[in-house]
């Protein structure tokens, strides 16, 4: 499903491995070393488009090559038709070969790579890194999902009656509505939640990506102690989180915090902002507080 606007969208391209057509943009900084090339591969949040981590190229700090990635189900990125079912796992192994593929198409003399995540980008993020944990010299994960999994997450992705629910409220929307309306009058879901259900049920086509997209990712979804294992072997890494943030708050990150604690190469900061993190004036201050004025 596409969510950027025809004047937002920018060149994309397109490669195909391993039964997916993966989407993605390349962004480069001017002044780039003829070797040895940085390469910033990032990911964008839940039904967002890519050119959405624009804001992050535009603010990161030294020359690099950035590939942004449009997730499963975004954008152009789909199953290749007649490959399988839609809804089907893509195993982080697979999209870590794909990204290899990418970079070694888009960049010549490719080197460090840094992994960045907002999000659920941060959640793929996360999965990437427990895979192989050597492909980053730094990983930075901003407000990233995959630290705490909802209950309704989980039955809804992984049980039949989860699959029930969900395509009945598909049939039933307008009583989702009704109810939502009447749980936000009497003060038991925030308005944050009740637009979250709008907008995420507003039709028939939306209702289906966020299934297929819920779907599709949830084996990206490692344990604390896999990431803790892996974060252990990467050179560096941040997490960012947004003060004000309702939707991944900051103690989400507290289990994985204490059992990092006596890692320093491993940071945990917060920055002065709601879950939208990518705004440019945020994404400014989001970089100064990683790399340093």
């Amino acid at each position: 499903m596409e969510f950027a606007t025809p004047e937002e969208q920018g060149k994309r391209s397109i490669i195909e491995s391993e039964g997916w057509r993966i989407e993605y943009a390349v962004w480069t900084s001017e002044n780039l070393p003829k070797k040895d090339v940085p390469v910033v591969v990032a990911f964008h949040g839940f039904a967002r488009p890519l050119e959405d981590l624009h804001s992050a190229h535009l603010a990161w700090p030294f020359p690099h090559v950035m590939v942004s990635i449009h997730l499963p189900h975004h954008g152009g990125s789909t199953p290749i038709p007649g490959s399988g079912e839609d809804d089907r796992i893509i195993e982080p192994g697979v999209f870590n070969r794909i990204l290899d593929l990418i970079i070694r198409r888009e960049v010549q003399n490719a080197k460090d790579r840094t992994l960045l995540g907002y999000s659920i980008g941060g959640r793929i993020g996360l999965a990437l890194a427990a895979d192989r944990p050597k492909s980053w010299q730094h990983a930075v994960f901003l407000a990233p999902d995959g630290l705490k999994q909802s209950p309704f997450y989980a039955i809804t992705v992984h049980t039949q009656l989860g699959r029930w629910a969900w395509f009945w409220m598909d049939r039933n929307e307008k009583r989702v509505w009704k109810w939502s309306d009447a749980l936000l009058k009497w003060g038991l879901i925030s308005k944050h939640l009740h637009g979250f259900v709008y907008f995420h049920s507003s039709s028939h086509a939306m209702r289906m990506m966020v299934w297929r997209g819920w779907r599709t990712h949830r084996g990206c979804w490692p344990s604390h102690r896999a990431i803790a294992a892996a974060l252990e072997r990467i050179p560096r890494t941040s997490f960012v989180f947004g003060e004000y943030d309702k939707i991944i708050p900051t103690r989400n990150a507290s289990r994985l915090r204490r059992m990092t604690q006596r890692s320093p190469h491993i940071s945990f900061q917060t920055v002065r902002s709601g879950h939208n993190m990518l705004k440019t004036e945020t994404m400014e201050t989001v970089v100064r507080c990683i790399f340093g004025s």
